[in-house]
């Protein structure tokens, strides 16, 4: 599983500079979509097409069903390797009602970053744009949906640990294979999330992609810089 998650640093720049070689210069033009387009099967080949044709077409009804899917298959995920401390159907519908609560707060926190952001590299998105943008950037992580839910059925005693276990320590075979499909999509959604954010943008996924990380960097280093001045300050 790890070298799954270690070759992000090459299927990321992969995926990024072909978008680079298709279109250049600062400003992109805009995308174009079909108007038949089906967001939940689009964004896997065609995720600019379908952030566009989302944050053009699409109602507020649709922004609000990406909400509830996004939120609870998040609620799903950050259950996994933790401990059972609820019944699965407690787990299930906790993540049904909270997970859509962390999903909007999450998208609306993020998306204000990256607006601003977005502006230091002269991005066109508003933050409507922006807010549909990285929903949409996570529906490839819903699709693990039926995965989650068939794992913790079925394989609860893989999917869940328990309080003197370590993580993976009972994995078997096909836990390995849910945790491949798990990296992979993980991965890819994370390069959709860079096109989205460039979408929105109408700037290069390279930007997006720097756009995303320049807060987390900026991030851990004011934490660094705290902790050594506090470090500095004790000795």
């Amino acid at each position: 599983m790890m070298a799954v998650f270690s070759n992000i640093y090459i299927i990321i720049p992969i995926c990024l500079n072909r978008e680079s070689i298709k279109k250049g210069g600062d400003q992109l033009k805009t995308t174009e979509y079909q108007d038949n387009l089906n967001p939940f099967t689009a964004i896997w080949t065609r995720p600019r097409e379908t952030v566009r044709y989302v944050i053009e077409e699409k109602e507020s009804n649709f922004s609000f069903l990406l909400i509830v899917l996004s939120g609870f298959v998040g609620g799903l995920l950050s259950s996994l390797d933790s401990e059972l401390f609820l019944p699965v159907w407690g787990i299930l519908l906790l993540a049904l009602l909270g997970g859509p609560i962390g999903a909007v707060v999450s998208t609306a926190i993020g998306a204000g970053i990256y607006l601003l952001v977005g502006r230091l590299f002269k991005g066109e998105a508003t933050y409507t744009e922006m807010f549909r943008a990285i929903l949409t950037g996570q529906i490839p992580q819903i699709w693990l949906f039926p995965l989650l839910l068939f794992w913790m059925l079925v394989f609860p005693e893989t999917y869940f640990v328990e309080s003197d276990q370590l993580p993976f320590e009972d994995t078997n075979l096909l836990s390995m294979i849910f945790f491949l499909v798990l990296g992979v999509v993980s991965i890819w959604t994370f390069v959709v999330q860079c096109k989205a954010v460039g979408e929105a943008h109408r700037l290069s996924a390279w930007k997006g992609f720097f756009i995303i990380v320049l807060p987390g960097i900026v991030f851990i280093g004011v934490i660094v810089a705290i902790i050594a001045a506090v470090l500095t300050t004790i000795m």
